[in-house]
């Protein structure tokens, strides 16, 4: 087992300190006893000696004197020499370099918050964080697979190596900060367990869960999943509609796709501090266009109308253009003022 980077540091500078406070020690005793020097003297002869600066000789040395010199100096070199390829073997090796990318990394993900831990970077995984990222959503990666994680790192995506059941693993991906978790690994049983230990370590985290066999549903609901997405299903249904009605998929797809098109739906939560808190829709005088609105006390949509009150905790489903949306955006969080409403 590899031995943690601040214990090995910490090791080899104690080992390098002790040997050289050990060799000042007895050169600066030796100088004393042979030449009858003074402390200073000894000690300052000593130092010169070792580091090899050539200053010259305190005093004129006794034939014994100049043995002992000879020696120091040798006993001197062999010391820099032992600390400086100890500390090169600790800065370039590989567990060195690991552990302080693991180290940084961890700073990096403690300063992540109300962010998606995506669980598994298989196909699924890496299309949900390339589409979470194009909307500038914060993510956190977890897989067991190094190859997986260092794809991650190329990417520039935050990433946790380890199982996604282990709780360790979870609160060092901020599961504790998170507002949501998608299990995508390739197993039902795998999953199962994902949503089982991230339902017990944060209760309100909404949590989605894919699955590969409809038996599973009614496992991983059980578990703890708020969703529970099967590709099979979702695929089959999919197709059934473009048979059906291809013309309402094509217009929602050009809506909903994440690419270059200017008008698309998007979802928001009224926060208290909003400007827009309390008001009815007429009084918003809101840009884009409100489809519908989730109150608080009530989990359904509603269809809304002018006099259709946003409430703080609210969620509103809208459409509209980029800039109208990243408008609306900072409003509900109370960032800014409707363009109808003075500004205090």
């Amino acid at each position: 087992m590899n031995e943690p980077v601040p214990y090995q540091l910490q090791r080899t500078i104690l080992v390098i300190a002790g040997l050289s406070a050990l060799v000042i020690i007895l050169g600066t005793a030796g100088y004393m006893v042979i030449e009858g020097w003074t402390l200073v003297d000894s000690l300052y002869m000593t130092i010169i000696t070792m580091t090899t600066i050539g200053y010259g000789e305190v005093k004129p040395l006794s034939p014994l004197g100049r043995f002992y010199t000879i020696g120091l100096i040798i006993i001197g070199v062999a010391t820099a020499s032992y600390a400086l390829t100890a500390t090169v073997n600790l800065l370039t090796s590989p567990n060195f370099v690991r552990q302080i990318r693991a180290y940084r990394s961890r700073k990096r993900l403690n300063k992540i918050s109300q962010h998606t831990i995506i669980c598994g970077f298989g196909r699924m995984g890496r299309n949900l964080a390339r589409e979470l990222l194009a909307r500038n959503q914060p993510i956190i990666v977890i897989d067991l697979d190094e190859a997986a994680i260092e794809r991650c790192q190329t990417l520039g995506v935050p990433a946790v190596h380890g199982n996604a059941a282990d709780e360790e693993v979870l609160y060092a991906a901020g599961i504790n900060r998170a507002s949501s978790l998608v299990a995508a690994a390739n197993s039902d049983a795998e999953n199962v367990f994902i949503v089982l230990t991230a339902r017990g370590l944060n209760p309100n985290l909404r949590i989605i869960t894919r699955c590969n066999s409809e038996a599973s549903i009614s496992k991983l609901e059980k578990a703890g999943a708020d969703t529970v997405i099967s590709p099979y299903i979702t695929a089959s249904r999919r197709i059934a509609q473009m048979l059906l009605r291809p013309n309402v998929v094509n217009f929602l797809d050009g809506i909903l796709e994440f690419g270059d098109h200017k008008i698309r739906l998007e979802e928001f939560i009224i926060d208290k501090d909003s400007p827009l808190a309390g008001l009815t829709l007429k009084e918003a005088r809101l840009k884009v266009a409100v489809l519908a609105v989730t109150h608080p006390d009530h989990a359904e949509l509603s269809h809304p109308n002018a006099e259709t009150r946003l409430l703080p905790g609210a969620g509103i489903v809208v459409m509209g253009v980029e800039e109208e949306l990243q408008q609306l955006a900072e409003l509900v969080k109370g960032r800014s003022k409707p363009a109808s409403m003075p500004i205090d």
